[in-house]
């Protein structure tokens, strides 16, 4: 495999995580008077994962 790919994988895996993670973990939360749904918790935990793959292929080249 090409290290382009492997890198690309990573960044995918990198993604995913705090999606999977951190998902279960927000749904409920109360932050106020709100309280964070699923779908709320996916886009939040997303925007976190998005951040670390695109950072990690930055750093990586």
């Amino acid at each position: 495999m090409d290290s382009g790919t492997l890198k690309l994988f990573a960044a995918i895996f990198l993604f995913s995580l705090p999606v999977l993670l951190g998902t279960p973990q927000l749904t409920g939360r109360r932050i106020g008077n709100h309280v964070v749904t699923k779908a709320e918790a996916q886009a939040l935990t997303a925007i976190a994962g998005l951040a670390l793959g695109v950072g990690y292929l930055l750093v990586v080249g």
